[in-house]
């Protein structure tokens, strides 16, 4: 795991010479970006594997946790309503975010679990930049969510929403 995380700062580090003023070792170090990277998998609706261009002919393929969001579990959901919920987000999220389609990074730092960054990420659409976060917000695919919040009722909220 820390093998990992000192990967990800010493390509970042090296990628970005005006982010070598950030402490790359401080689990808080905000790297700003944007960093272009291409869809490489939509994991679940709030998680999605990229392919980042650390600079040419060198990229590197991260999961990044979309900032400010949560997304009902694929994986371990509580009830078979959040699974459903899951798949259908993550279902339009592909739509939206499809593999190839190129996105930036911004506000890259690390995340609890290893092997995963947590990121604003956007797409351009024709005339101006779109949020991956406002997008899933805009489509009753996501709720804002911030660390340490209480775990999202989605089993409740897909009863309310029958």
């Amino acid at each position: 795991m820390n093998q990992m995380m000192a990967a990800i700062a010493f390509s970042f580090t090296l990628a970005f010479a005006a982010e070598a003023q950030v402490d790359v070792t401080s689990r808080s170090a905000i790297f700003s970006g944007p960093y272009p990277a291409t869809i490489v998998e939509v994991v679940d609706g709030d998680t999605i594997a990229v392919s980042v261009a650390l600079w040419p002919g060198l990229r590197a393929e991260y999961s990044i946790r979309i900032r400010g969001i949560d997304t009902p579990e694929i994986f371990r959901p509580d009830c078979d309503e959040e699974r459903e919920w899951g798949v259908r987000a993550r279902s339009q999220a592909e739509k939206l975010y499809p593999p190839g389609q190129e996105v930036q990074i911004t506000n890259v730092q690390y995340d609890s679990f290893s092997g995963r960054v947590v990121g604003d990420m956007k797409r351009w659409r024709s005339d101006r930049w779109l949020s991956y976060a406002n997008e899933m917000l805009e489509r009753s695919m996501a709720v804002e969510w911030e660390p340490r919040q209480q775990n999202v009722p989605w089993c409740l909220l897909a009863l309310e929403n029958k």
